[in-house]
């Protein structure tokens, strides 16, 4: 059934997009000169698509937006629709056949909506250095996103049995900035077009170019973080072997948690890194510590309580991690104050650290030890609201709890 709804979906956005392109077809009085605008066009934005930047291996961001949006500025909504289905299906030919339609036709909705609002805005018939220009330039752009985003996070949702809102929360950071900060460069082959001719088109690639390996640049520093911050959690993982994957785990946890409660993407990246770093003070601890099988004695307990100020003073001086270091310094304070190593109460501990404990804990509880079996999902909710009363921000412990016992997270989750 979900297989027939998905199928239905995308075959009646190819249906619309289909039908736009027909209907662009019969507006257009071709000319000479709008076949080479048509042509040149549509080769920028497909050699643009051709060429993405990779956040995930399932997710990437290309800069055809902003050859697509110049034609908008240029020419008219019909135009760009043709160019905007053109340039994705045969930049996504290697997926499916049904998948580049589908591609190629949402980019061509996306691009004659955005330019339906730009033209029913009056934006042709101002001048560009006018404000109402922009106001039209905005109104349009926000179109193009929400058509682009909403398209495609549908066929996400549809396929993958996750609810529209939750991708959307998501997925959605970065999105529209990466739009608008595309724009320039929109205007800018605008202006070569209109004042330099065909000629100056081949001085927009080294721009268009440039923002390109700005992205990817961009990209290749997160992902180059990432792998280090990894590097660290397996040496972790190496002194402590029951606890390998548990700094991954929460992790992914904590992000559910940030997503639920509506954080921010800088306040995300910064509660990731410090999930998969909260342990790394461990490094500073012995094995026959951290292997122990039985319970430990209070001076033992009292070096295991050393490893959030030791991991502090592992990260603190890293430029990146700055705030993470905070927030490893913090994930075992508890709200009313029984928490170390400072004893610090609820406000005084940053929120990150707040979601980062509740997610701790609870993998911690669920996942097996040398001393002791794994609590089931029930088991640990009722410990961390019972007899760890108090440890905890209610709030984000009722977001934990919603989380698992509805289903939305387990521990194999993505």
């Amino acid at each position: 059934m979900k297989r027939l709804v998905l199928f239905c979906y995308l075959g009646c956005v190819i249906g619309v997009g289909l039908g736009i392109l027909g209907f662009s077809l019969l507006r257009l009085s071709w000319s000479p000169h709008l076949l080479l605008l048509f042509a040149t066009f549509t080769i920028l934005t497909l050699v643009a698509e051709l060429l993405p930047v990779y956040l995930r291996p399932e997710a990437a961001i290309s800069v055809s937006f902003a050859p697509l949006y110049a034609v908008i500025l240029l020419s008219s909504p019909f135009l760009s629709a043709l160019v905007a289905f053109l340039g994705m299906f045969f930049g996504t030919i290697r997926s499916r056949w049904y998948a580049s339609l589908f591609n190629g036709a949402q980019y061509a909705i996306s691009a004659f909506l955005s330019g339906l609002v730009f033209e029913r805005l009056g934006g042709y018939g101002f001048h560009w250095n006018e404000p109402l220009f922009y106001l039209a330039v905005g109104a349009s752009i926000g179109t193009f996103f929400l058509c682009n985003v909403l398209l495609v996070l549908t066929v996400v949702s549809l396929s993958s049995s996750v609810p529209l809102a939750v991708i959307w929360r998501q997925s959605i950071n970065g999105i529209l900035l990466q739009y608008f900060a595309l724009f320039p460069f929109s205007l800018l082959l605008y202006f070569v077009y209109n004042y330099v001719g065909y000629v100056g088109i081949a001085l927009f690639f080294l721009p268009l170019f440039v923002a390109r390996y700005s992205f990817k640049l961009f990209v290749d520093t997160k992902r180059m973080h990432l792998e280090l911050l990894r590097a660290l959690t397996a040496a972790v993982d190496a002194k402590d072997p029951y606890t390998r994957g548990h700094s991954a785990r929460v992790a992914q946890l904590a992000l559910r948690i940030a997503d639920r409660l509506n954080l921010s993407g800088g306040e995300k990246e910064v509660i990731e890194y410090a999930a998969i770093l909260h342990d790394v003070g461990k490094i500073g601890i012995t094995d026959a510590i951290l292997s122990k099988p039985g319970k430990l004695s209070p001076e033992e307990y009292r070096v295991i309580q050393e490893h959030p100020l030791i991991g502090y003073r592992i990260v603190k001086d890293v430029d990146f991690l700055r705030r993470v270091a905070e927030i490893i310094l913090t994930h075992h304070e508890r709200c009313n104050g029984h928490g170390y190593p400072e004893g610090r109460k609820m406000e005084e501990i940053p929120l990150e650290a707040r979601i980062v404990a509740v997610a701790d804990v609870f993998d911690a509880l669920t996942s097996e030890r040398p001393y002791r079996r794994a609590y089931t999902v029930d088991e640990a909710l009722e410990i961390m609201e019972n007899e760890e009363e108090g440890h905890f921000d209610p709030k984000i412990l009722a977001v934990l709890k919603d989380l698992v016992l509805s289903g939305a997270w387990h521990r194999d989750s993505p």
